[in-house]
């Protein structure tokens, strides 16, 4: 190889390096934005004030949280699932209140709150008007490559239809619906049965009871007479992994 070859390859190499290294900081700089927008989000979820007489969290306080949120005691790329549902935990989430009315002053289409215990899966819902803007917009309409959590736009806003269908992004730091490949596993399926959603007038806890990879295009909702909720995520080329839930119990917020 001559000098002038090795030159030329040896400055490829550092454009690739360099190319890599941009799209890297690229996404965990995205992926920082997204979670400070959320934990924003949260903090109006679960506030009795109205949103405008919350502050905004320190900056360096939201990077800090997401880091050790990601990188913490889990290795990079592992789900931060913080344990297995516990009848305490249960307890507290059939207790929760989310504030409705501050969340909505963000965006007027925030429709419900989904949450599973001791699972990274506590997000606002949206209901668009069709099932493409809240793919690259979180629910407070900032543009996003994490998107939102939305229910089917074609589906009542109350959870009345006998199934109620979540979408969500498959992440690789497996924040949005990326930890549901999860219930791949049995064992894990077992200690985290229960799914909460919360809208203005009810907390509805679902449990559940299917989970299935599909290639088809269109996914069948469940039509049996129990009301069910699926949540529906990528896994990997034209593919969908589904958790399907069957609704155990409705009750008002706060009640137990």
């Amino acid at each position: 190889m001559s000098k002038v070859t090795r030159i030329i390859a040896l400055v490829a190499a550092i454009m690739v390096l360099l190319f890599a290294g941009y799209h890297i900081e690229s996404y965990f700089g995205q992926r920082i934005e997204d979670s400070a927008a959320n934990d924003e989000l949260l903090a109006i979820a679960d506030s009795p004030f109205d949103s405008d007489q919350l502050e905004e969290i320190d900056a360096r306080n939201k990077l800090f949280n997401y880091s050790r949120k990601l990188f913490g005691k889990s290795a990079p790329g592992k789900s931060p699932i913080s344990g297995n549902q516990t009848n305490a935990s249960i307890a507290k989430a059939q207790t929760r209140k989310i504030n409705f009315a501050a969340l909505q002053k963000k965006n007027p289409q925030i429709v419900a709150w989904v949450s599973i215990p001791n699972m990274p899966v506590d997000y606002a819902v949206v209901k668009g008007k069709d099932n493409t803007y809240y793919l690259k917009h979180d629910a407070a309409k900032r543009k996003s490559s994490s998107g939102a959590i939305f229910l089917d736009s074609k589906l009542k806003k109350d959870f009345s239809n006998s199934d109620s269908i979540l979408y969500g992004h498959q992440m690789r730091d497996k924040s949005m619906f990326g930890s549901l490949t999860k219930y791949r596993s049995t064992s894990f399926k077992n200690k985290h049965q229960y799914i909460f959603v919360y809208t203005p007038t009810a907390t509805k806890k679902y449990k559940v009871s299917s989970t299935f990879r599909t290639t088809k295009a269109d996914l069948k909702p469940d039509l049996s007479k129990t009301k069910s909720l699926t949540l529906v995520t990528c896994d990997g080329y034209h593919a969908h992994y589904v958790v399907r839930a069957k609704l155990i119990s409705s009750k008002q917020p706060g009640k137990k």
